[in-house]
């Protein structure tokens, strides 16, 4: 709609991109069934230094602002939260899926049940969603870093027009 081009995205200038990379693999590879589970949490918070990173080596980049602020809000809520994200047990009523056993016996790698008192609570995995037939559950980090790289994205695509 904007007139934008995906040759535009693909000239789009980011300092050490490999690392970004390497965190979003290592944020991945935290939730592998065969990953001890006391690893988790140092696998989860590896990933997360990493991009957070990269994105403070890319600050300049006015959209990745947003998406640094949101890395660095779920860093925090999940290192008080013992290498976890809390799961708000309303939003997980919300997107129809109840409190599963994997987060009520602690079982899930990377998400615990939210409790009342939980460190930055405000911030945990509790906005529930509906787009279409997907449904999920968000933090305010996820929101900040979503709406930054739509930003980035879209702003990268538009030709720069003089003037």
């Amino acid at each position: 709609m904007r007139g934008g081009r995906l040759g535009g995205l693909a000239r789009a200038s980011l300092r050490w991109f490999p690392v970004l990379a390497l965190g979003v693999v290592l944020l991945l590879a935290a939730q592998l069934p065969w990953l001890p589970r006391p690893a988790a949490p140092v696998v989860v918070g590896a990933g997360y230094l990493t991009a957070i990173v990269m994105l403070v080596t890319n600050r300049d980049q006015r959209w990745l602002l947003p998406v640094l602020a949101g890395a660095v809000l779920n860093a925090a809520v999940i290192v008080a939260n013992g290498g976890r994200m809390p799961v708000s047990a309303r939003a997980l009523e919300a997107v129809g899926r109840p409190a599963g056993a994997a987060l009520v016996g602690g079982t899930d790698p990377r998400h615990l049940l939210a409790a009342p008192g939980s460190p930055l609570g405000l911030f945990d995995d509790r906005l529930a969603f509906h787009i279409g037939g997907l449904a999920g559950i968000a933090s305010p980090g996820d929101v900040l870093m979503a709406l930054g790289v739509a930003g980035f994205v879209q702003a990268a695509m538009v030709e720069r027009r003089p003037g």
